[in-house]
This record gives C-alpha cells, sequence and structure tokens, in this order.
C-alpha cells in the first residue's frame, strides 16, 4: 500500500546501465523521448502498432474460418449492394453487426475505384478496417491509462497491449475482436474519470454536470454505439458486469449521474432501432443472388470454441497476452494489496467479473476476455511507476525466464512445422529469432539491474524482432497451411477452350471460406455424389477437386452415371482446424 503511495520517487532502476548492451538504453532513451509529450507518445504507439502488426499482413493468405468467412459476406455485399444480407450458402437467416462488413466493403469498392486488380480476393484489403482498429485500440488504451498513472506509464500499458498476441492475431485478420477491444478501452476509460470524479467528491452535494464531464459521457456512449454497430451485443457485458461489481462494492451509485447525455443516449438509439430495422425490413434478396447462394452450397461454420473447465483462459493468458503476462504474475501481490484504493478497484472490476463469468462457462474462446487486457496492463503500469513490482521475491522474478522461455517455442514450434509439413526452412528467419532470443535472455536475466521498465522494453523489442521472421518469413510460406491458394493456383491452370468462358469449379469435402473468397468466380461446394453429377451436367471447362473421404462417393456415382474422368496431381496440406491432413485430388471430364 505503501508503495502506491510513494509516487514516481520509487523507481528501482537508473535509465542507462553503465554496464550491458547499449540497445536497451536505446530504446529506453527514445521511450523517454517520445513520452514528454502526448503526441509524440501518440506517434510512437501508432509506429509500434504498425511494426508489431505489418509483417505477414500482406503475405499470409486467409485464415480459416472467422476472417476468411467475414471477408467473404463483405465481398457478397461489395458485388452485390445487398448490405443486410451477412448468410453464406445454405445458412439461414440470423442476427449479425453489420458494421465491419460495411467497411471491408467500402475498402474494396475504394480499391476497385483506384484500379487495384483482382480486389475482391485480396484478403489484405479486408483486414485494413482491423489494422486501423488495432491502432485506435492502443491508443485508447493509452487515454484509458492517462485517468490512473503518469503519460511514462502509460505509454508503456499502451505498448504492452500493442505488442500483445491477441493483438496480433485480431489485427492481421478480418474479425471484429479488435474493434470491441477499442470500443471497451474508450468506455472504461471515460467512466473512470467519472468514478474517481465521484469518489474525489469533485462537485460536492450541490453537483452539475461540467462541460468535461458531459464530454466524457458522450465518449462513454459513442463507444458503447460502435462496439454494438461492429461487434454486436455481447459488448454491454463489458461495461454492465464491472459497473455493477463497483456499485455492488461501495454500495452507491452516484458516479452513475455523471455519465448523463443525451447527445449520446441518441446515438447509441439510432444504431440500435437503425440495426433492428435493417434486420427486419432489410434488403430484400433478389432471384439471382438467392440462386447464387444456393449454388455456393454449404460453408463451414465459424470458430465456435472448446469446452474447457474454469481455469483454461488463466492458462490462456500467458499465450493471448505474452510478453506482458509475466510482469502481471508480478503486479499481482501488490495489486492484491492495494485492492482498496480507488484506482485499483476500479481496474479489478473491469477484469474480474467479466473474467470470473467465462471461467465458469463450459465453452472457451480466447478472445472473450481480450477486452479485460487494457486494465491489466495498466495495472502492470501502475506497479512499475511506483516501483512496487515483487523484485525482492526471487520465487517470482523467475518468471521472467518465461520471456525466452515461451519466445523459443515459438520460434522453434514455427521452423519445425516448416520442416516437418515442406521440408525446408526459412534461412533469413534464422537470424532474427536468434536476436530476438537473446534480447529476451537479456531482458529476463537483467531485469534486477536494469529494472522493470527498462527489461520490459527489451523483452517487447525482442518479441518484435523475432515476430518479423515468424510472421514475415516463416509462416506464409509454410505451403501446407495455406491450402487454398494452391487450390486456386491449380484451377486457373486447368485448359479451357476458347469461347468456353471462365472454368467452373467444385470441390467436395473441404468447404472453407477462404477457398471461395479467393474463387475469380463463385465455386461450389458440394459432396462426392453431387461433384460427379457436377461434372456430367457441364462440358470440358469443368473441374472438381475431391478430399480422400468423399472419393469412394464420387467413384460411386461417376460409375453408376457414365462419367469418364481424368484425374490430376495430389494437393496435400494440413486442416488446422480440424486438425487432419487433407488431400485433393482434381478431376475434369475425360
Amino acid at each position: 500500500m505503501k508503495s502506491f503511495a510513494a509516487g514516481r520517487k520509487a523507481r528501482s532502476a537508473p535509465l542507462y546501465s553503465s554496464r550491458g548492451p547499449r540497445f536497451p538504453d536505446r530504446i529506453v532513451a527514445l521511450f523517454a523521448a517520445c513520452s514528454r509529450t502526448n503526441l509524440r507518445a501518440c506517434l510512437f504507439l501508432t509506429g509500434l502498432t504498425l511494426v508489431a502488426l505489418l509483417p505477414g499482413f500482406f503475405s499470409i493468405p486467409p485464415v480459416d474460418r472467422d476472417g476468411a468467412r467475414y471477408a467473404l459476406v463483405s465481398r457478397h455485399m461489395a458485388e452485390t449492394g445487398n448490405l443486410t444480407d451477412t448468410r453464406l450458402g445454405w445458412e439461414p437467416k440470423r442476427t449479425q453487426a453489420l458494421g465491419l462488413h460495411w467497411l471491408q466493403a467500402g475498402v474494396v469498392r475504394a480499391a476497385e475505384l483506384v484500379g487495384i486488380p483482382e480486389a475482391p480476393t485480396r484478403i489484405w484489403l479486408y483486414r485494413i478496417p482491423s489494422l486501423a482498429a488495432a491502432i485506435a485500440a492502443v491508443l485508447l488504451t493509452f487515454w484509458a491509462a492517462l485517468a490512473f498513472i503518469q503519460r511514462r506509464a502509460a505509454m508503456l500499458a499502451g505498448s504492452l497491449i500493442a505488442a500483445s498476441v491477441a493483438l496480433g492475431v485480431g489485427g492481421r485478420l478480418a474479425v471484429p475482436e479488435v474493434f470491441l477491444l477499442g470500443s471497451v478501452a474508450a468506455m472504461m476509460g471515460a467512466m473512470a474519470r467519472l468514478y474517481l470524479a465521484e469518489r474525489h467528491g469533485e462537485g460536492g452535494v450541490a453537483w452539475q454536470q461540467s462541460a468535461h464531464e458531459s464530454r466524457l459521457a458522450l465518449v462513454f456512449w459513442t463507444a458503447l454505439a460502435m462496439g454494438l454497430f461492429t461487434k454486436g451485443l455481447a459488448t454491454p457485458l463489458y461495461v454492465v458486469l464491472p459497473l455493477a461489481a463497483l456499485v455492488a462494492v461501495d454500495r452507491s451509485a452516484l458516479f452513475l449521474r455523471r455519465a448523463r447525455s443525451y447527445g449520446g443516449l441518441a446515438i447509441l438509439l439510432v444504431v440500435v432501432v437503425g440495426w433492428f430495422l435493417l434486420r427486419r425490413y432489410g434488403m430484400p434478396e433478389t432471384q439471382a443472388e438467392f440462386v447464387a447462394r444456393t449454388l455456393l452450397g454449404p460453408v463451414a461454420r465459424e470458430y465456435q470454441g472448446f469446452t474447457g473447465p474454469p481455469g483454461v483462459y488463466l492458462l490462456l493468458f500467458f499465450v493471448i497476452f505474452w510478453p506482458a503476462a509475466p510482469l502481471a504474475v508480478l503486479a499481482l501481490p501488490i495489486v492484491w494489496k492495494a485492492r482498496r484504493i480507488g484506482t485499483v478497484r476500479f481496474l479489478l472490476a473491469w477484469v474480474v467479473p467479466v473474467w470470473l463469468l467465462f471461467e465458469i462457462l463450459p465453452t472457451k474462446v480466447p478472445a472473450y476476455v481480450a477486452p479485460t487486457l487494457p486494465a491489466i496492463a495498466i495495472l502492470i503500469a501502475l506497479a512499475v511507476e511506483r516501483g512496487a513490482l515483487a523484485l525482492g521475491n526471487m520465487r517470482l522474478t523467475r518468471v521472467l525466464w518465461l520471456w525466452p522461455l515461451i519466445g523459443a517455442v515459438i520460434a522453434v514450434g514455427a521452423l519445425l512445422g516448416m520442416a516437418v509439413f515442406d521440408r525446408t526452412t526459412s534461412v533469413l528467419a534464422w537470424p532474427l529469432l536468434l536476436v530476438g532470443f537473446f534480447a529476451l535472455v537479456i531482458a529476463a536475466a537483467s531485469v534486477r539491474e536494469y529494472g522493470v521498465e527498462k527489461a520490459a522494453l527489451t523483452a517487447l523489442a525482442g518479441m518484435l524482432i523475432s515476430g518479423f521472421g515468424v510472421m514475415q518469413l516463416v509462416l506464409p510460406n509454410i505451403d501446407s497451411f495455406w491450402l487454398a491458394p494452391r487450390v486456386v493456383a491449380a484451377a486457373a491452370r486447368e485448359p479451357c477452350g476458347a469461347g468456353t468462358g471462365p472454368i467452373e469449379v467444385g470441390i467436395a469435402g473441404y468447404n472453407e471460406p477462404s477457398f471461395a473468397l479467393l474463387m475469380p468466380n463463385a465455386p461450389r461446394f458440394l459432396d462426392g455424389a453431387a461433384a460427379a453429377d457436377f461434372l456430367k451436367a457441364g462440358g470440358t471447362c469443368r473441374v472438381v477437386f475431391v478430399e480422400r473421404r468423399q472419393e469412394p462417393r464420387f467413384a460411386r456415382r461417376a460409375e453408376a452415371i457414365g462419367l469418364r474422368i481424368q484425374r490430376g496431381a495430389d494437393l496435400r496440406g494440413f486442416d488446422y482446424n480440424g486438425l487432419r491432413e487433407v488431400r485433393l485430388a482434381p478431376y475434369r471430364p475425360g
């Protein structure tokens, strides 16, 4: 408790060290220079987010399934002009937020207008809104942190989010989770200022809402509207549970009066009513759209999570919040001791109720707890600013050796995957992975000399260096993981006679949305028997790719209808959703 009240005097290490590598000193010097003004801090965090996310942003193919599904729906919106239908193939109509689809469709249409070739099939265009949302989430975490700590510590909190695995995954996929992360950071940052103003007694008994509080309330309700617009009905959960916990612990709800904003409620009402009307009376599906959607066939459903016992999210925390997770372990003792302080109480209310709810639920989806990460990052930065991390506890300090341990596991796993699945390696990636690993070793070994801030920044730098090697040089080049681009390329090589039009493609046993997204024309998702009928009904410019489990049905049906076929070379890959090997055989009419 005393260490939290001691302010910034308790920093445990000098900014520069007379011994050791100069690389960490330069990182800290840059960090200190950028912390002098809010503008510099925002530019630093924006640059850091780009450095963390751009490796692999353009080169990683569509990732099944959620990212590819969102992009495919948005492609249909851009091509048909129907901005309310989110169905794929034979799916029934359902409620789904439209905001991200509209943003992605707008980017694709803009790309077509400026002349980018084959814009609807370029996945990086669909990722641009998520990249922008990731930058906004980092900046909003920085803004939220300023309610609790000084600018330099707030920069550290934003840096921990920018370099986290959770943001790295969400920012590279065409999914709305990063929008939710930013919306929650904005809502809780605004509410934190209102809550702390109430605790400090600003306004007294004769309180009247100030202009500053009106702006904060407007930010709160606008962020909630944005979350509903992009992510949907899950958004209010992340603010209702923390506020309910604060009301229960404080036995007072007076701070909620400061969140009054008629303008914000109007914005929220427009989003909610508009969504309801579009859902109820949206653009009718034309006959051509109905036929095209029906012919597409059944598309693989989105990721449904997995079943696990309570405590699974605690283990996943060390993955989704790496490399900052070990720092959270160091901060835990002092955070628990200071739990009755208003700032710490608010941050714990942001995390604990949501976390407990999802631990109790049997279905586990790692992205569900991601909106609590800004609060954890702020708690870490708060402990660092007060010099209160448990560096004196040798057992806890050893947890920082997870930096090089997990870093080595990621690097070795990436290279091993490349060797096992494709029997090759990336020579260019090796030096980067080694440099990143040694930076993580230096950070873990020198924390008592460097201090936590310097060690953490060194670890972040090491993660970014090794991350470039993994995300840019290794992962995009594991061809076995990316079967859809190879199938599309094989279909494009199929010979078609002059005047026969574009090739028609069917696929049996592999109904991943990434394949439909990358195809210039809509494919047909079929079973084995229907694949044979598809070849029989068409001319010479048709080809089907049949997965080995569907081949017996395909062969029996082809024999029954007297279909003569030719078989091409097999395409082999690995289905990371089903964790199985996939073999597709191309067949064309004989």
